[in-house]
């Protein structure tokens, strides 16, 4: 990789000037600068940073030799090892790539921060099979179809769902710590003797909710469709009477007026 050896000041100025201008993101700044001098030699995108430091601890491009400070605890080599391995296996972890490197876990957390890199979590979802996805193609299509002929014609569809709620509750394991010098062992109980749950009904549409309402404790064919025919029509007298004339029902991908 490319030194400060390998460049002229007037090529470093550059480099400075244009990672000024990409909000001081080594990534986007080695893209631009070879978008506008594809004929020179390419930095890495560490450098731009470097040299942007060094302007403002010793006034040249260049590192001071007498800095008599800490010493860095990598090496740039060490750097673009870290970053080339991230980019090539973005959901490996620091321990696996202490183990790869030689490098110390603080020091490729450290380089990772530097460069903006964060551990964002996973998302459950929802897995659709391969017979599913024609009749979602077609639902989205005709929803945005719609929505282009009526812009307001989202905020007239009824959107439900239900969940059930459980006497586990909601609790994030790792969210949730005790700060002591010495492990308290804490514990908290998730499964019970006794347990209880709740079925839980809710819709909105624009700016209207409907429920919650709770429906039977065995939900079946049977129960949902009497909430649908009797407790539903009740439920749905809170809502203006010409939203109620033009509103749309949503039912998982089925769509009916």
């Amino acid at each position: 990789m490319p030194r400060h050896n390998n460049f002229s000041n007037l090529e470093m100025r550059d480099m400075t000037v244009v990672y000024c201008q990409q909000n001081f993101n080594g990534r986007a700044a080695q893209r631009e600068y070879c978008r506008r001098f594809p004929n020179r030699l390419q930095p890495g995108k560490r450098l731009f940073q470097n040299l942007f430091r060094n302007l403002g601890e010793s006034g040249s491009f260049r590192p001071k030799r007498d800095n008599l400070g800490r010493p860095k605890m990598i090496t740039p080599d060490q750097e673009d090892e870290i970053l080339i391995r991230i980019a090539d296996d973005p959901q490996t972890s620091s321990r696996r790539l202490a183990a790869a490197t030689g490098i110390n876990k603080t020091s490729i957390l450290k380089t990772l921060h530097e460069e903006k890199y964060h551990p964002y979590h996973f998302t459950p979802v929802q897995n659709l099979l391969p017979v599913d996805l024609p009749s979602r193609y077609q639902f989205a299509s005709d929803i945005r179809n719609k929505q282009n002929t009526d812009y307001t014609f989202v905020n007239r569809i009824l959107f439900t769902d239900e969940a059930t709620f459980t006497r586990r509750g909601i609790f994030n394991l790792r969210n949730k710590h005790c700060w002591e010098v010495q492990n308290p062992h804490v514990t908290r109980e998730r499964h019970f003797q006794h347990e209880f749950k709740i079925n839980v009904w809710c819709g909105i549409i624009g700016n209207h909710f409907l429920g919650p309402y709770e429906l039977p404790g065995n939900l079946n064919g049977t129960s949902y469709l009497n909430f649908l025919e009797n407790s539903f029509v009740d439920l749905l007298d809170a809502l203006p009477l010409n939203l109620r004339q033009n509103m749309w029902f949503t039912r998982y991908i089925l769509l009916n007026k």
